[in-house]
């Protein structure tokens, strides 16, 4: 009624389950990079329609330059 094959297929992709979801949370925790809670502030007020209209790419552009100083803030 049970098939060994069956188990050891089971037990195998639960062992590989494992080890990947344990190297996927490491790597996330070792990889974070870190954003500066002002540029997310900034991004807050943005109208967030990356039109251009400041001459940056979009919206996340023009918020890392006024975060940084480089922009003014009424671009």
């Amino acid at each position: 009624m049970f098939d060994p094959t069956l188990g050891v297929a089971i037990i195998a992709m639960g062992g590989l389950g494992a080890f990947f979801a344990t190297f996927l949370a490491l790597a996330d925790k070792k990889l974070r990079v870190e954003e500066d809670p002002l540029v997310e502030a900034v991004m807050n007020v943005l109208p967030q329609t990356n039109c251009g209209a400041c001459g940056y790419a979009g919206c996340q552009q023009l918020a890392e330059q006024i975060a940084s100083g480089k922009a003014a803030v009424n671009a």
